[in-house]
């Protein structure tokens, strides 16, 4: 049996997570504890690691199949033209990650060359490319163009996005 990522309707995660547990199907729901500010409080809640994904696990069962794709808030199974598995490890390093008491939360996929957007700090709304990882340091180069020129600002990683 293999897993696969499944894309869901906007905050339909949980309930989509419930219908297939009631059909039999094995589901993995990575879920992490962040704050939320409520009206004049900030309280700890509950949210899913990768916003409209679900982990899914299904066999080569033809039936298996149809009664996840007529699951009401499952928009699609995530692969190339057709469902791509993913492999068990990422599974079980995922399944690491939330079980342990480390802060853990998503970034998103960034390659040098790619186009980001700054989203805080005093550059918000910037864009440029970026041209350096440094991991040791957890810093992006972004070169921004202005007139004509090249400028090299660093970066943290959470405070770009891809553009």
């Amino acid at each position: 049996m293999n897993w696969y990522a499944g894309y869901t309707k906007c905050n339909h995660e949980r309930i989509v997570n419930k219908m297939l547990s009631e059909k039999g199907i094995s589901t993995f729901l990575p879920e992490i504890i962040v704050p939320s500010r409520r009206k004049n409080r900030k309280i700890l809640v509950k949210r899913p690691l990768f916003r409209n994904y679900l982990f899914v696990q299904i066999d080569e069962r033809q039936d298996n199949w149809i009664k996840v794709f007529r699951t009401p808030g499952l928009a699609r199974i995530c692969g190339n033209g057709r469902p791509m598995p993913i492999p068990d490890e990422d599974i079980d390093s995922i399944r690491i990650f939330v079980s342990s008491d480390r802060n853990v939360f998503p970034l998103p996929y960034l390659h040098v060359g790619a186009r980001v957007q700054v989203i805080s700090g005093p550059l918000t709304g910037a864009i440029g490319v970026l041209v350096k990882e440094d991991h040791k340091k957890r810093r992006l180069a972004v070169s921004l163009e202005l007139m004509g020129q090249s400028v090299i600002v660093s970066l943290f990683d959470d405070e770009v996005k891809p553009f």
